[in-house]
């Protein structure tokens, strides 16, 4: 996988939980990059360096460049986001889109291809596994699976999360050769999953091979049952994860759907705790005074964020290409269903979230960019508890029937137990 997984981070949430009761020395992870955690996960790592790429001194002096132009500013606790003058915000953004056209462009993981260098070959030699688990993303983890299975007689068991095949590198001439490679990684796959029954029935016409349904999973024991606030002082609209693919678009919206709430109850305010403020975020968000932004908190101290929401707010973007979350499924969806939070989710009809959460009724949901619906049903939500109670027990059935954590490791472990009998 590209990212490091670490014990705690942001990132690495499915692995972490597929494999969280597996012995840390049966694990070992060859990775790109290093993520924002803390803690090893794995008991092994081999990060990929200079020998693992056809000119790779020169890969790694670029990607360090284009690596800060792409990056989120980070979240203070208790600090508001900088405002950034006119000058500096369309700088930034240059840069950003800069940064962006190398990466999304492809060029060069077929100037600087991926390869098995000998420290790579020493490192799975030693390890010795008997199964490659991988989820692609990229032109070159889509290959290195698959060079390492041949050399070494592996099996190698694919999931992903995302269509990626067809949203990387879409607009460039490298997406056709990453669409073959994809093809290639699964057809030589011997265990195949899909996030959610959407992406398995298309998965499935597409690859002409069979796919099973998996999904995110955690334990209801780790939520704390919601305590009322005797004297709040507001309203909350809670927002958690990461807000790329242009997600702050959704929460401009809800901005102006609060300001436009007049109902004689308590001010609304919207709380975003995430990972880090992209720098193209306009200034009307970052310095409005009804929205707050905080890190994203650990993984066990979520639980206790999400069920003091009044709401909890799950949006997707509009503007993104349709191919880029037309079949995910939003990490977030498990934890807010597990919140007994009322859920509102915003985002367009052909988003795999906004599907899931309507074919199974855990949220209320808007399809349509327009902050006047937005605005009903965030009023639906504050003002009929009748209507949040249906709504909260419909998703907590949904998070039993799909989310629950023993549940998926044991479909899990007998997915890949299953390769033995082939």
């Amino acid at each position: 996988m590209m990212l490091k997984v670490e014990a705690d981070d942001p990132k690495n949430l499915l692995v972490r939980t597929q494999f969280g009761d597996w012995p840390k020395k049966c694990l070992a992870q060859i990775h790109s990059s290093e993520t924002v955690g803390r803690g090893e996960f794995c008991d092994r790592y081999y990060r990929l360096q200079e020998c693992d790429r056809f000119l790779g001194g020169m890969f790694y002096k670029l990607r360090d460049g284009v690596a800060e132009m792409v990056a989120v500013d980070s979240v203070r606790q208790g600090a508001a986001p900088k405002s950034t003058g006119l000058v500096r915000t369309w700088i930034n953004v240059l840069a950003k889109n800069l940064g962006d056209l190398l990466i999304n462009s492809g060029l060069w993981e077929v100037m600087f291809r991926i390869r098995l260098s000998k420290p790579m070959i020493q490192f799975v030699s030693d390890f010795k596994p008997d199964l490659i688990y991988c989820q692609g993303y990229s032109l070159g983890f889509a290959t290195l699976p698959v060079l390492i299975a041949r050399r070494f007689n592996i099996p190698i068991c694919f999931q992903t999360t995302d269509d990626w095949p067809m949203s990387i590198y879409s607009s460039f001439p490298v997406g056709w050769l990453l669409r073959r490679r994809a093809r290639e990684l699964v057809a030589t796959a011997k265990v195949r999953l899909a996030f959610g029954e959407k992406m398995r029935q298309v998965y499935e016409q597409r690859y002409q091979n069979k796919f099973q349904v998996t999904y995110h999973a955690d334990q209801f024991e780790r939520f704390p049952s919601k305590r009322l606030d005797e004297h709040p002082t507001a309203r909350s609209v809670v927002v958690t994860g990461t807000l790329e693919f242009r997600r702050y678009e959704a929460i401009s919206d809800l901005l102006q759907a609060i300001r436009s709430i007049d109902d004689g109850g308590l001010p609304i305010e919207i709380c975003v705790y995430c990972s880090g403020i992209p720098k193209e975020l306009p200034n009307a968000i970052r310095t409005a005074s009804e929205v707050k932004f905080m890190p994203l908190p650990s993984h066990d101290l979520l639980p206790s964020v999400l069920v003091q929401a009044d709401i909890l707010f799950l949006p997707e973007s509009f503007s993104v290409d349709p191919r880029t979350i037309e079949l995910s499924i939003s990490t977030k969806c498990h934890l807010y269903m597990m919140s007994e939070s009322p859920i509102l989710a915003y985002g367009p009809p052909y988003s795999g979230t906004m599907e899931y959460g309507h074919r199974e009724g855990w949220a209320e949901i808007v399809t349509e960019r327009n902050v006047e619906r937005l605005r009903q049903a965030l009023l639906k939500l504050l003002n009929d508890p009748q209507y949040c109670s249906l709504l909260v027990a419909r998703a907590n059935d949904v998070a039993r029937q799909n989310h629950d954590l023993v549940k998926c490791r044991e479909f899990f472990r007998k997915a890949i137990n299953d390769i033995d009998s082939e």
